[in-house]
């Protein structure tokens, strides 16, 4: 490819250039394709709309890889290959003219159209030019929101298109912007245009703030002049060839990738190297082709992305997010500002229909009656699967749970047996005398172990389900899930307090975490304020490991079953203390908290626990989150869907819960 007259990635071509006549040349397979500097859309009223400058400068990016046609389309989406004439490239706002400026690329199969262009902009007796502008130009094809007609965002760009009066100043130009606003006196001929409803949102054009699709210029009312002069003669513009198709393919993909330019040449010389005709650069091929060069340039600049910069307000423009924040909206997940913008879905089986076209209930994607790309059976489990964790997660943390206060979180990467490890204390400090040698102090750890627990279920959400439209029990499940899922978690850490007759799991040194003997944190006494009073010096007076020092560690927290709750209550939040029918003020008021343990069956046993943050205890390892995970299993032709017609959703909860050291810790188990 002869590259000579390109610019550089980002430069618009020059308008001015000595012999150029605003163009630049590029040949692709022994074809002239013909790059021209062109005004995309300016500022200002166009067909009832009126387009500011601050917008167009935070859409200019939408213009680049838009395709070019001859003349607008039906209005449905229904463009024929054969009318594509070219591709926008290197769009950008020009703050000077207040316009969308760019580079159009015109395809080899349309000679006729450049030299409409060339007439247009020619150098000639004065007023030749006027002979065809402003009825000849350029126009887009765009989808917007408006508000009483002032323009708030342009949300895609369909295709910049060539047409007869053009309403908001698209045109081709060869000399400077400010030359070119001279000719025209800064006017443009708008004419009122199409506003249809979109076909994917079914909003009317008509209403204040809505998405609209404004093509602006007016239909041409005859079939476009296809035909260019050749001696003297009019002779029918030549149908493109299909390796000519393939090489216009090529040139549209290559624009919308924004590749850097020796790239897309790298794409080019390699098209010219296939023989017309041949298989190997078809449309697969040369989006095989464009896509691993894309790969290639985004694993080359990955290094150079600044990440965690913050959060980013996006605009959700993919229909597929819409359904997704609807989804989410009908299962009440928790409600962001874009769930209040998104649709609402009137059951469960509307979404159904929408992802799969299923009408039938026969368990099977039908992607023929999808209007969604690209949507696989995955694609489905997926939206459901996250859309029920956002629940499950919502409600898992939202529920009080009693066992939070006592405990010790931490997260690991593997499942592998938990150690936990108690620093062992030392004795005081050596007396060093002067000029003496330093003497190493001896220290140890006491170390304990546990192992991860996997927990789980699963629940069928069958086509019966579906099609009955039973919203509230799909909208139950996440909820119940989470709720099961805490009572798991809860039952293991009251374990500690419950398990072997109410003593505790055997620790490593052969004892039971509560042994009145080894460990002094074992009692028989009712729950009272002197009961209280015996734990707390109990515990103050255990001593570290290996040092023989005394941990100066109180209770802080007062685990009771429902039975004790008020005398709990009275002890810790009772402003007098009544004591032989005379009242003192209560010294232990706000020393504890109480917490009620639901798992404590017996009404007299009690427990005390210290600050984990001052001195932990109770310990919970994580793996995959510190919340239960679910995941939507099975496809269409295999598994449950396919013998029992149901999608199964499974829950996934991964922990260890062990006790680091007993000497925070403290039972009393009442007999009788």
């Amino acid at each position: 490819m002869d590259k000579h007259d390109l610019p550089e990635e980002g430069e618009m071509p020059p308008a001015d250039a000595p012999g150029q006549s605003g163009r630049l040349h590029v040949t692709l397979a022994g074809k002239l394709y013909r790059d021209y500097r062109v005004v995309l859309i300016q500022a200002g009223p166009a067909n009832g709309l009126d387009f500011c400058p601050a917008l167009l400068a935070a859409s200019a990016r939408l213009f680049s890889g838009a395709p070019m046609y001859c003349d607008h389309g039906d209005g449905a989406g229904n463009r024929s290959v054969r009318d594509l004439v070219g591709v926008v490239t290197r769009a950008e706002y020009n703050p000077r003219t207040e316009c969308v400026e760019g580079v159009c690329r015109l395809f080899p199969h349309a000679r006729w159209l450049q030299e409409l262009i060339e007439a247009a902009n020619a150098d000639g007796p004065e007023g030749a030019s006027d002979a065809l502008y402003p009825h000849f130009g350029l126009s887009a094809d765009l989808w917007l929101y408006h508000t009483n007609g002032v323009v708030s965002q342009i949300e895609r760009v369909n295709s910049v298109d060539i047409v007869a009066n053009p309403a908001a100043g698209g045109r081709f130009v060869q000399v400077c912007p400010d030359e070119a606003e001279a000719d025209t006196g800064g006017k443009e001929n708008v004419s009122m245009q199409q506003q249809k409803v979109d076909p994917h949102t079914g909003i009317e054009g008509a209403t204040g703030g809505a998405a609209v699709r404004v093509q602006n210029a007016q239909p041409p009312q005859s079939a476009p002049v296809r035909a260019v002069e050749e001696g003297g003669a009019a002779t029918a513009a030549a149908t493109p060839s299909e390796h000519e198709l393939r090489g216009m393919y090529l040139e549209l993909k290559l624009a919308q990738s924004r590749l850097p330019t020796a790239l897309q040449d790298a794409a080019r010389a390699q098209f010219q190297t296939v023989p017309a005709g041949a298989s190997g650069m078809d449309r697969a091929g040369v989006d095989a082709l464009v896509e691993r060069l894309t790969q290639a340039w985004a694993r080359a600049q990955e290094p150079a992305v600044v990440r965690n910069l913050g959060a980013a307000a996006l605009a959700v423009q993919d229909p597929l997010d819409h359904i997704t924040l609807a989804l989410e909206k009908l299962l009440g997940a928790p409600q962001t500002e874009a769930h209040a913008r998104a649709a609402r879905l009137s059951g469960i089986r509307e979404f159904y229909d929408l992802m799969t076209g299923d009408w039938e209930r026969y368990g099977e994607l039908r992607p023929e009656r999808v209007s969604l790309a690209n949507i696989t059976t995955s694609t489905v489990t997926s939206i459901v699967a996250n859309a029920l964790n956002k629940v499950l997660t919502a409600q898992y943390n939202e529920r009080a749970a009693w066992w939070k206060p006592i405990i010790a979180e931490y997260d690991f990467g593997s499942t592998n047996q938990v150690k936990w490890v108690s620093l062992g204390g030392f004795t005081d400090l050596s007396t060093v005398a002067e000029g003496a040698a330093y003497t190493e102090k001896d220290w140890s750890d006491a170390e304990e172990t546990s192992d991860f627990a996997k927990h789980g279920n699963y629940v069928g959400l069958t086509l019966e389900m579906i099609d009955r439209d039973d919203v509230q029990a799909v909208r139950q499940i996440p909820r119940r899930l989470a709720l099961a899922a805490q009572r798991t978690l809860a039952a293991s850490v009251a374990a500690v307090f419950t398990a072997n007759a109410g003593v505790g799991p055997t620790m490593a040194d052969s004892y039971a975490v509560f042994d009145a003997s080894h460990h002094g944190n074992l009692l028989t006494t009712a729950l009272g304020a002197e009961a209280w009073q015996a734990v707390v010096q109990a515990m103050f007076k255990q001593t570290e490991a290996n040092s023989a020092k005394r941990i100066g560690v109180r209770p802080r927290y007062c685990l009771v079953p429902i039975e004790l709750e008020k005398t709990a209550l009275t002890i810790f939040t009772s402003d007098v203390d009544p004591a032989d029918n005379h009242f003192y003020r209560n010294v232990q008021r706000g020393s504890a908290s109480v917490i009620v343990v639901p798992e404590f069956s017996d009404g007299t046993d009690w427990a005390a626990v210290s600050d984990p943050a001052e001195f932990e205890c109770i310990c919970v390892g994580y793996r995959y989150g510190r919340a239960p995970e679910l995941f939507v299993a099975d496809g269409e032709a295999m598994g449950s869907m396919f013998t029992n017609d149901e999608m199964r959703i499974k829950v996934r909860f991964i922990y260890t819960v062990g006790v680091a050291d007993y000497r925070g810790l403290h039972k009393n188990n009442v007999s009788g």
